[in-house]
Parts: structure tokens; sequence; C-alpha cells
């Protein structure tokens, strides 16, 4: 593949990067990427996230597709996202097209781009990538030269509203069959195939769906029994929106709640084994650098032996500042000793999954919430410390006939209050309005309007009051689209496409949504399709536009579970000899619990706590807090911020030195109290965008550690924009107080380079509220200034060159320079010697 386009961001956008909100986003450069050369590569596969940076690194399927991929021979899979709109324009200004994080190949030169589409509204960010990369959107209007474009996830279970887009869509579980179809794909491109033919292969597959063919899902039934594709790498540069290590502990979902989707979508259920949920956290806490992570499933709260598993988890991280959360908890199966194992760290939050109040209700939905065990679990942590409580609704769902003269709002609030009164904890209530999906008994369902959605919002925001309640509802008219797409046809995507076209992005985001509403009111308003049955209630023998794709549930089971809704019963949980069959299990695809998997592993489940793996060496678990110690060793290093490292928020650049130093190896000491950190600083908070040779940073640890060591560890744990220069580590006595780095900052060193060369007017002014403005060529100064000096700099510059001081000139940090105890300036190595000389003496 040699000859492709390579677009260097730094070098084709310069200063302009801070233009844009995080430029990070855009640079690629993070811990754990992996870069394929053009040799080495067969095929280039993008992975697509049609939303922000932030949002797409949260993304577990995006990081197993990634790892899954580029274990691949030949195959190169690299990221790319949703630009935000200021990047958008800057990417349109510049005449250059989208490209990939990792190479910078634009995305017209890649062979396949794969969209992870979880939901629905992303569509008009598929569009918005497509676009910018120079893609036509239309599959209509793609040519032999043009990638393929193909999608996944849970969002595409109803394939019509994407036919014009995507030419293939991929059903079901990547492991099952992504990575094999694409290691074909590459043998067949190596051989001579063209686009036609790779199509063609593509839509042969049994879990690929196209126009005028049935799809069914793929569905990895070696989950637990196999190792999972790591899902923790590449690590973000910028803060995600979830920053937690993830390790699935369950697939699929015992309880069956009739309005779920996920749940019909990774069925069977499929338990994965304590020994292996313990090797991937030693992989998260180790190479992922980790102190919180999560164990996910759509209800952790019914892992078998969750408790034994919690147990193993707190005897193998004891004392190691490792904290561990269950995010999607039913409120039945939660118990106070399980909420207090998972908070002996970090005391995690209360959330609870309500859904509906009313206990007929719930027996309609196949779920079950106990207030009255509510109200003990809460009263019980109330004792231990919690203070608050999340609780989760959703109105207009189809449940079984509302009590005489009672609404569901009503009963959302007469059960709040009843459970605050009782309790006297602090309650945030969120109320999402139903929305019926595809594949599950609710299918064909009505859906409630806006109006009326809001009319029941607003009820229930009223009624329970500021100071107790925090209330906040979600859907409204975002649901009103999701609900199109969720069930349209082809026409949604067509009118999805239109409000791309008017300027309508990422919708997904509330105030996003709220700056467009304006537009996609109009768009319903002016359409000539009629969006309205979409919503509506449907036949039992109504033909659906899904009706082509096979989840694995069969039509009988979903019209089963719509009767027992009606009359408010329940099915049995999934399990291995399960009473209600919904159809997914065959001889290959079984329901697994967790003795299932031990047998499979050789292991015994009698026998758990014998086949934990043992503690590692402290070179793999490194983070051991310790107190009281009478000699500690302070580190103090000089770090550069260049090639990206410029564009990393301070913030964001804190919590990669963290994960660095956890993944290092160097026994750093970490803080007491309710949320342990790293006993680290910095000297200051250098602005986004100014390249810096010369940033400093402190850490303690509690042994003597060689210095070249702690650089070449720190180096290697890093990411490439973030390297350390040098360290000087020295003995410190709790004998006398440590001096904080920014209690000794004086200033610093830059040299500017003008981009055009500035007039006398203008250096004469800057030279007056500067220590030092030496002229090293025409275009170069070399400039020293006290810390309090630096803004006033770039102000004043910004204004005698009447525009920003980026576009002005490029500042370039050499030195940052300390006050020596004789009121000179100099290095921090000169200050920390002679602070080192002192410590000794007191030894």
């Amino acid at each position: 593949m040699a000859g492709m386009t390579h677009i260097d961001p730094l070098v084709v956008f310069g200063s302009k990067l801070n233009t844009v909100n995080h430029p990070a986003r855009y640079l690629g450069g993070e811990y754990g990427i992996c870069v394929k050369s053009d040799e080495e590569t067969r095929l280039t596969f993008a992975i697509a996230f049609p939303d922000l940076y932030e949002i797409a690194m949260s993304n577990s399927a995006v990081k197993i597709i990634y790892s899954g991929l580029n274990a691949l021979s030949g195959v190169r899979c690299e990221r790319v996202f949703a630009p935000d709109t200021d990047f958008e324009a800057l990417l349109k200004a510049e005449n250059v097209p989208l490209y990939t994080l990792e190479s910078g190949i634009p995305l017209d030169e890649t062979d396949v781009i794969g969209f992870s589409l979880g939901y629905e509204l992303g569509l008009t960010g598929v569009f918005q990538i497509l676009e910018a990369g120079r893609v036509p959107i239309l599959k209509s209007e793609r040519n032999e030269q043009s990638p393929l474009v193909i999608a996944g996830g849970c969002g595409v279970t109803n394939p019509m509203p994407f036919v014009d887009f995507f030419d293939a869509i991929f059903i079901g579980e990547a492991e099952a069959g992504l990575f094999e179809l694409t290691k074909q794909l590459a043998r067949a491109k190596e051989s001579g195939a063209g686009r036609g033919r790779l199509l063609e292969l593509l839509a042969s597959h049994p879990s690929i769906w196209v126009e005028g063919k049935k799809a069914a899902r793929a569905v990895w039934a070696a989950f637990g029994a196999e190792p999972s594709v790591p899902a923790f790498l590449p690590q973000p540069n910028i803060k995600p929106v979830q920053d937690h290590g993830v390790v699935e502990i369950m697939r699929g979902c015992p309880n069956g709640c009739r309005f779920c989707h996920a749940g019909i979508f990774y069925r069977p259920l499929r338990v994965k084994p304590i020994p292996q949920i313990l090797e991937e956290t030693d992989a998260l806490a180790g190479q992922g650098g980790y102190t919180e992570i999560s164990l996910t499933s759509l209800s952790s709260g019914d892992y078998p032996g969750i408790e034994a598993l919690l147990d193993a988890l707190d005897e193998k991280y004891a004392g190691r500042n490792i904290s561990f959360q269950l995010p999607s908890l039913k409120v039945n199966s939660v118990t106070f000793p399980v909420l207090e194992k998972i908070s002996r760290v970090r005391k995690s939050g209360l959330t609870f999954a309500v859904e509906t109040p009313e206990e007929a209700w719930q027996m309609a939905l196949n779920k079950e919430v106990y207030a009255a065990h509510l109200v003990e679990l809460i009263m019980e942590a109330k004792r231990k410390g919690w203070s608050g409580a999340k609780f989760y609704f959703m109105i207009g769902l189809p449940v079984a006939k509302l009590p005489e003269g009672k609404t569901e709002e009503e009963s959302i609030v007469d059960f709040m209050r009843s459970i605050q009164g009782k309790t006297r904890i602090q309650c945030s209530v969120t109320v999402g309005l139903f929305v019926p999906k595809p594949h599950t008994p609710y299918e064909r369902c009505a859906q409630l309007l806006p109006d009326e959605a809001a009319a029941k919002f607003n009820y229930i925001r009223d009624r329970l009051p500021r100071g107790r309640f925090k209330v906040s509802a979600s859907g409204g008219f975002t649901a009103l689209l999701e609900g199109l797409v969720s069930r349209g046809g082809r026409e949604a995507g067509r009118l999805f496409l239109e409000a791309f076209h008017r300027g309508c992005r990422l919708d997904a985001w509330d105030d996003r949504m709220r700056e467009h509403l304006p537009i996609w009111q109009s768009i319903l308003e002016e359409t000539a399709w009629d969006w309205r049955p979409v919503l509506a209630e449907k036949t039992a023998d109504e033909p659906l536009p899904w009706d082509t794709v096979s989840l694995g549930v069969s039509k009988a089971f979903l019209q089963r579970e719509w009767e027992c809704s009606l009359q408010g019963r329940l099915t049995p949980r999934c399990s291995p000899d399960c009473a209600a069959p919904c159809g997914v299990c065959s001889k290959t695809v079984k329901v697994s619990d967790i003795e299932q998997n031990y047998i499979q592993s050789n292991i015994q489940p009698h026998d758990i706590n014998k086949n934990i793996p043992e503690k590692q060496s402290d070179d793999v678990y490194k983070i051991i807090p310790k107190m009281n110690i009478p000699v500690l060793w302070r580190c103090v290093f000089s770090f550069s911020k260049k090639n990206g490292g410029e564009f990393i928020p301070h913030l964001a650049m804190r919590e990669l030195f963290q994960k660095a130093f956890n993944r290092s190896g160097i026994p750093v000491l970490y803080t007491a109290g309710f949320n342990p950190i790293p006993r680290l600083e910095f000297t200051g908070n250098l602005p986004i965008g100014i390249v810096s040779g010369d940033e400093i940073g402190s850490c303690v640890i509690d042994i003597n550690y060689a210095e070249e060591r702690f650089v070449t560890q720190m180096n290697e744990s890093l990411p490439k924009g973030l390297q350390i220069n040098k360290v000087f580590i020295f003995p410190v006595s709790n004998k006398r107080k440590r001096e904080s780095l920014a209690s000794s900052l004086w200033g610093s060193e830059y040299e500017a380079r003008f981009y055009e060369s500035p007039n006398e007017d203008v250096t004469a002014k800057l030279k007056e509220i500067t220590h030092s403005f030496e002229q090293l060529d025409e275009q170069t100064y070399r400039v020293v200034m006290a810390f309090q000096s630096e803004k006033p700099f770039r102000d004043l510059l910004t204004v005698l060159c009447n525009k920003p001081y980026y576009l002005s000139a490029g500042l370039l940090k050499k030195k940052t320079l300390a006050i020596l105890p004789d009121g000179c300036m100099g290095t921090y190595f000169d200050l920390y010697r002679i602070i080192a000389e002192i410590n000794q003496d007191l030894m």
C-alpha cells in the first residue's frame, strides 16, 4: 500500500489548532496506539464512531474492534471520530479531508470504514464523518475507488433507515464474525479483488445484511470460555466521559425485561469465570494503569457469585487503592454487603433503575422492584455514610391497565415522596421517555408524542420539591427522532440527511438539540412523508421494516411475551434449563452459567478461592499507600510537552501522569482520605498550544530509585507528547516541611518566533513587561519573564498584533526558572540540589 497520503495535523494546521476546542481530539499519539506501516498493510479499516472523541473513547466496542483487527496480520485498523463543528470548518477552510488518528490517512483512501452505531441519533454523525472524509454519503454515488462503508451495533438492528448510506450492515457481536470476515477481505484484496468483489464477499456472510437479503445475528458462544479481546487501549489524551477500566463480567442478561432491546441483542446469558475476570483486572491495573474499574454487564448484581468475586478482588488488591464499581444494578439483586464491598476504597453512588413504581406494572415489564427492600437498603446505606441516591424511571411504557383515576406520573411522584419521607435521603430523579425498540415484545406499541411527554415531565418536576429532590428529564423531541429511526423505513434516513444538510449535527447532546430544534421541527412540518404512523401502535399482522433481520428470538416468543405483559405475568429467568425458550439457543449457542464456565476452564466452582491467581509482585501492582515513613524520596523531574503534547489540557495531563506512574512500577505514594490520588504536583498550568521543553513535576516515593530507570520506565508509560527529560531523586525527612514547586516558581525563558517581523513599537512595548527581550534573528527573540508577566505578555501581544497571540508568534518554553535561596534565579535542579543538602543534614 505504498504511496498513501499521510496528514500530519501539527504541520498542516499549525497554530490554527488553537482556534478549535480540544484540539487534542484530532491529533492521535495516545499511549497504546497501534501504528502499522503501509508496507505491512494489505487492508486499511477505519473504525468510526459518530460522536465526539470523549464519547468514542469511552466506548468498549470501538476498542474491542480496534484491538481485534490490529491483531490480524496485514490488517491496519485506525480510528476516526466525528469532528466538532469548529474543526469541521477548519478542515473545509484548509481544504483538508478528515483523516485517521494513527497515521493521518484520508478517509477516502481507506479500504473499509466501519461505523459502530449504538444510538440512532448518531446518524447525522455518520454523514458528518463521510462528508468531511470526502466519501459520498449516498452509496449510489460511490465508485470502484470508494471505500466500503459498513456499520454494526445495537442501533442498526432495523437497517432500513440506513439502507441508502451503508453498503452493508453487520448484525451481531464482532468477535463472532467481523474479525474473520475482515481477514478474508484482506486476502481477497491482496489477490487483486476490487471493490465490487469485496462487497460480494461481504454480502455472502450470514450475518451481513444488504437490501433484499436476510441476516442472522452473530453470537460469540465462547464468551467466558476463551479470553476476551482487550478493550482498554489506546488511552485517551483528554478526559473521556467514562474514564474507568472495564471488565465485561457477563454478556446477556438473565432478567428478560420486556422493554430492553440490549437484553434481546446480547442473548443468551454468558458468564465469565472469576479467574478470567481477575486476569483482566490485572491488565487494567498494570498495563492500563487504572485505579477505578467497572465490572460491567446489563445487570452486574445478578452475576452468580457476585460476593465471592468482590471478595476475591478485595483480597487481591487490598491496600492498592484500586476500587471497583457495579454500574448496572437491579434493585432486587442489590444487597448492602455488595455495596459495602465495592466502596472500601472509593464510595460509589447509589443508583436504582426502578423504571415504573407500581408492582403490577413492574410485573408487566417482567421486572420486580420491592419498595420495602429499597427502603431498607437506603437506610443501611445512610448509616454507613451515603447521603444521596439516584432513581431512574420511564414514562410511556405499555404497562398493564392503570389503577382507577391514577396516572403514571402521579404514581412516580407518590413513590418518590414515600421513599424520601421514610429515608430522608437526597434524591436525584431522572425520567426518560420510553421508545419502543425493534425485536422486543413492545416493538408494535405506540410511543408518546413530545407534547404528551412534556406534560408528564412537568407534573413530576413541579411536585417533587427542590432541596429534597433534583429532577431531570430526558426524551421529548429527542425520543421522537430516536423512535423514527428505531422503527421507521428509508424515509427516516432521508429525513435525517435533510437535517444534516441544514446544519444538524451531534444532536445526542442536549445543547445541540436545543440549538437545532427549530430546524428539526420545520423539517417534520415540511416533509411529504407522514411519519406519525411510525410512532403509532401496529397490528399483529403488520409487516415490519426489520423483518429481514433475526436476532435469534422467535416471533412466537415475542408475541407470547406481549401477552404475558398484558396479563402481568413474569417469565422465568434465562438459565441453562430454560422453562420459556426464546429461540436463541442452539447446539452451539447456549446459556452459560458460572459453573459451566469453570468446568470448561477445568476449574471446580467449589474451589474458586483455590484457583484465584496469586498476587503478583509489586512490579505489577504498584499502588501501595504507606504512612508514617521516616524517610521518603522526592523525585523532581523535567518533562517536555511537544509532538501534540502541547495540546493536552492540564487536568488531562495529570490523569495521564497518574496512569503512567501506575503502569511504570515506580512506587509513588498516594494521599490518604476519601479519594486517594498520587502525591504529584506541577509548577503551573501552561496554556494550550505552547510547546515546552522544560516543564517541572514532582512526586514522592518510599524507596531510593535509580534516576535512569525512572526516566526509562516513565517514558515507556507516557504518550509520545509527554516525555521525561531528567529527574533528581533525593531523600527527605519528615522533620522538615516539604516545599511546594509553585512556591519557588520565578518564571520562564521562552523563544518567541514571530510569523512576521515585528516593528519597533511592538518590540519596545513587549520589552517593557519582560525581564529580558533579546533579539536572536530577524523574527526570533529570547524572552525571560516572571510568571506574573506571562499572561500580560500574551494579552499585549494579542492587542499589538490585532489577532490572537498564537497566530502572531510561536512560543517555545525553553526553561522553567526557580527562585534560589540567595534570591537569584536558576533551574529547579539547582534549587533542589541545595534543598537536598539541607535535608541530608537533618537525616
